[in-house]
């Protein structure tokens, strides 16, 4: 089986059988420029497999966090409504969730770069501990026919706008 390891010294050893070809058929000058081509391929394709593209669209195309254009949360009132009521639980977990989690995916990757399905420990470090179990991977087990508190969609809507506030510099020191 190839491991990215095994895939990485199988390669290692083709460049370098390849260099080595050129220098013996075509002297110094030839295999110092198939170097130099190797070295520019195998950084623009570590780049490229690092995922440097989901913030540098340079190489990729634009990431889609979000189905729509303008991240929103759309009807809102009625989704709070619903969610505090005698059937928010599976509302939460259905409806309001999803669209919380899209919501906090943009903000952290575009603002804090983190991911929030790739880096949960940072994602949940920055939303917060009390909040985190309501957008983790798991949610919250309120049961079937448990009420979302109104105080928990308060904060975290608050603590949403709060991550997407762009940051302030502090100004240098004059």
């Amino acid at each position: 089986m190839l491991t990215l390891r095994r895939l990485g010294l199988l390669g290692g050893a083709v460049a370098g059988s390849g260099v080595l070809l050129v220098l013996l058929l075509d002297g110094l000058k030839a295999a110092g420029a198939v170097v130099t081509v190797l070295v520019v391929t195998a950084l623009l394709v570590a780049r490229y497999v690092a995922g440097a593209g989901a913030f540098d669209s340079g190489r990729r195309d634009e990431v889609r966090l979000l189905r729509t254009r303008a991240p929103g949360m759309g009807e809102w009132r009625r989704n709070v409504g619903t969610a505090t009521g005698p059937d928010g639980a599976l509302y939460y977990r259905a409806v309001l969730r999803p669209e919380l989690r899209r919501l906090y995916t943009a903000v952290l990757a575009e603002h804090h770069h983190v991911s929030l399905d790739h880096q949960p420990r940072r994602a949940a470090e920055l939303i917060g501990p009390e909040l985190w179990p309501w957008l983790g991977h798991e949610p919250p087990r309120t049961g079937p026919d448990g009420d979302v508190p109104l105080d928990v969609l308060r904060r975290l809507v608050d603590r949403l706008e709060a991550l997407g506030t762009p940051r302030t510099r502090n100004p240098p020191y004059s």
